[in-house]
């Protein structure tokens, strides 16, 4: 018999994919290579930056999610977010941007003090609106949100909107987060949402690995 590229090589059938095999296309909880995520994803947990303030901080620990409600409030525009690195980056003078103009600026905290007074300062003569993205309060805000920790409830809508967005044309899938894993992922995040979105990652990974075992026993 012809090889074949779906026979693969001696005619062999190439394995299944098994987040393929389990109705996804790739693990739900692999995070975004850019800043932010989709909107079809994203838990709206009602923080919202007033429109009278000039500069608006929003307060979390690593993953708590503070990148992608600062895109959401710059419909995504990342020509207006501003990441601050660690090391010399941290130096850089923050752009200010036009007259009566909105940026982000994210991780502030790592900037020096002095230097990110003289520039939310800057922004204020400008008349820019400035949302800044930080672990601890600066200071320097007018009005200061702070991100609530992982609840079960928000982690089960986490999971169950991750998992819906990576499914295949079915919609269909192998996986569905139960009420007693989500209590002990919430329980365990120390309320951040890069350890609830690293939990899932592993949890979904032994789910589809199990998954697959039970399919070829069977």
């Amino acid at each position: 018999m012809a090889e074949t590229p779906e026979s693969g090589e001696g005619g062999r059938l190439p394995p299944l994919d098994p987040y393929r095999a389990a109705g996804l296309r790739h693990n739900p909880f692999v995070a975004e290579p850019t800043p932010g995520v989709d909107p079809r994803v994203r838990i709206d947990v009602g923080l919202r930056p007033d429109p009278g303030a000039a500069v608006v901080e929003l307060v979390g620990c690593k993953g708590a999610g503070k990148t992608t409600h600062l895109m959401a409030w710059l419909d995504g525009d990342t020509a207006r977010y501003r990441h601050v690195a660690p090391g010399t980056d941290r130096l850089r003078r923050l752009p200010v941007g036009p007259v009566g103009g909105t940026l982000a600026w994210d991780e502030v905290d790592r900037v020096p003090g002095p230097l990110l007074r003289r520039a939310v300062g800057r922004a204020r003569r400008r008349g820019t609106r400035v949302l800044l993205g930080t672990h601890v309060p600066t200071g320097l805000a007018d009005q200061s949100l702070t991100l609530p920790a992982p609840t079960p409830a928000l982690v089960s809508d986490f999971a169950a909107r991750r998992i819906a967005a990576a499914a295949l044309g079915t919609g269909t899938t192998a996986l569905h987060l139960t009420d007693d894993v989500a209590r002990e992922v919430a329980a365990a995040s120390d309320g951040c949402w890069w350890a609830v979105g690293t939990a899932l990652h592993v949890w979904a990974a032994g789910q589809v690995r199990a998954a697959g075992v039970r399919g070829a026993g069977g």
